[in-house]
């Protein structure tokens, strides 16, 4: 069992716990209450893919320029 402190509206976790979890920048807690003197701390994991998503999404590629109409069949031609 490892204690910490709730100090300044935050709670610091120890270095042994965060190596323990294997928390890494971008990692997520979720802190389910359990009691009135009792909580879980559950590790949400970042995910890779959405921050490429994030990125593509701030800069777009450059698909170039769509000259007249697509069909509906032409949009979804390769969607199963």
């Amino acid at each position: 069992m490892v204690e910490t402190t709730f100090h300044k509206d935050k709670v610091y976790l120890p270095k042994e716990v965060k190596e323990s979890l294997g928390l890494s920048e971008g990692d997520r807690l979720q802190v389910d209450i359990v009691g009135r003197d009792e909580a879980r701390l559950r590790v949400v994991r970042s995910s890779e893919a959405s921050k490429r998503i994030i990125e593509v999404l701030d800069n777009p590629p450059d698909l170039g320029e769509i000259k007249g109409r697509l069909t509906r069949r032409e949009i979804y031609e390769d969607v199963p």
